[in-house]
């Protein structure tokens, strides 16, 4: 049985998923790419695991830079989301010049307003087909656990249910 892509993604699309912005680079080039593929995989030690397209700048970016921070967006940030999910932005200097964001421990961008930041060190990279899967060691969080998460589903955006 063949699985066409186009339909695999839609219904890969019906699982509901937080919103991330993956982030890395050097001063002053950094870079970042919204990203849904990304999941806890182990608490001893703490690693988290985020796939990247073979064929995006985000790859090239981290095998240079071996360190990575995962921000997971606020439902206010869907701006942020459009942003770094166009690859028509600028891959240069002036990428994150209208982000607000601070340096985090490993020396990689921490976008402000993200109800969660996580900052990793490259522990492996696996091969999976079109994309390659970073697994990273946490070296530090931060968190904020009282805001509204950005939600995808089918396709757009959604908002949690009003708290009952």
């Amino acid at each position: 049985m063949t699985i066409d892509g186009r339909e695999f993604r839609n219904a890969m699309g019906l699982f509901a998923t937080g919103v991330t912005v993956v982030t890395s680079g050097k001063v002053p080039k950094f870079h970042g790419m919204t990203a849904n593929a990304f999941s806890s995989i182990s608490l001893d030690p703490p690693l988290v695991l985020v796939c990247v397209d073979k064929h995006t700048h985000m790859l090239e970016v981290l095998q240079e830079t071996g360190a990575f921070s995962v921000n997971f967006l606020a439902a206010d940030q869907q701006g942020t989301s459009n942003y770094f999910a166009n690859s028509d932005r600028p891959h240069d200097e002036t990428e994150f010049a209208d982000i607000d964001y601070t340096i985090g421990s490993t020396g990689m961008p921490r976008i402000n307003g993200a109800i969660c930041v996580i900052d990793c060190l490259v522990h492996s990279v696996t091969d999976a087909g079109d994309h390659d899967v970073y697994i990273g060691e946490v070296k530090a969080m931060e968190t904020t656990p009282d805001a509204d998460p950005l939600l995808f589903f089918g396709g757009g955006y959604r908002a949690l249910a009003p708290k009952s």
